[in-house]
């Protein structure tokens, strides 16, 4: 590097720190090539990932971005190392007394940073047994949202709100995926006690059928009538369900209901109504006072 500014200056007096000072902008600009480069090999390799529509697809794709993110993470970290034993080296300082002394220190943080080791463990992990990755809709303790970023250290959450919740991932304890390979929606539908509950279960079992049939990218299966789920005052309780894609269940759970209440209408089967009493509030009658009576 020198000897390229010795040929381009040649010998034009120029000052001295004027040779470091371009060379740590060679640095930093390969720096940044390098960090494009990286970024620019992610993308190429989350863009492999065949795009069929399937859950085994979506999961791979989910899976790529995640590892994208980490690796994208780790390689800023370990290249802004490496860039800063370059420039130190180049304004003069040895690199082997650098390293002497960010051992030290390194002793000195590592015991307050304890933590710190424990998310980046927790972090990998979770990377290794591909518990959840980016895009999930995961809930930790008492915060729910869709993963929206994820480090060795962090996991970003972005509830149904808006709002954005970082997790250290070294705290997590307790961890529910909502959307590991599918999920179920559940129906509950109760009429009348008078009615024939055959006649119900027939129609109850056409209706899952067209339901299958009209969405077959939301509906995996079809969908099962277990039977009488409840007894009560109001009627009888018959409960279905249905597996269906991760995140769909509620818009299939609207539909389901919808085609269950038209044709429930269409074939004269009663679902009961609640009956609710109001009791007026009367004022309590006023009893005459002593000086009312005189």
């Amino acid at each position: 590097m020198a000897r390229l500014l010795q040929e381009m200056f040649g010998s034009v007096a120029v000052p001295t720190l004027v040779y470091p000072l371009i060379r740590i902008a060679f640095i930093l600009i390969v720096g940044a090539l390098a960090l494009r480069f990286i970024d620019s090999a992610l993308k190429r390799l989350r863009s492999l990932v065949t795009h069929g529509g399937t859950i085994r697809t979506t999961r791979l794709d989910q899976r790529a971005e995640t590892l994208r993110q980490i690796v994208r993470s780790v390689s800023r970290s370990l290249l802004g190392v490496v860039l800063l034993l370059w420039i130190t080296s180049e304004l003069g300082f040895k690199i082997d007394t650098l390293l002497v002394s960010a051992a030290g220190v390194g002793v000195a943080i590592g015991f307050g940073a304890q933590s710190l080791v424990k998310d980046v463990i927790s972090g990998f992990f979770i990377l290794l047994e591909d518990q959840y990755g980016v895009g999930d809709v995961i809930r930790i303790g008492q915060q729910d949202g869709v993963v929206e970023r994820m480090t060795l250290r962090v996991t970003v959450l972005r509830n149904f709100e808006g709002h954005v919740h970082v997790i250290p991932n070294g705290t997590i304890q307790t961890l529910t995926v909502l959307t590991k390979d599918w999920a179920r929606a559940v129906i509950d539908v109760t009429v009348s006690q008078k009615e024939d509950l055959d006649r119900v279960f027939e129609i109850l079992r056409r209706v899952g059928a067209g339901l299958v049939n009209d969405m077959p990218d939301r509906v995996l299966e079809k969908p099962q009538v277990l039977g009488i789920e409840r007894l009560s005052e109001e009627g009888v309780t018959i409960r279905s369900i249905v597996k269906t894609s991760p995140l769909l269940q509620s818009d299939v759970m609207r539909e389901w209901r919808r085609r269950i209440k038209d044709s429930f209408d269409r074939e004269g089967i009663e679902i009961p109504a609640k009956v609710v009493l109001l009791v007026e509030d009367r004022e309590p009658q006023r009893h005459p006072r002593s000086s009312d009576r005189m």
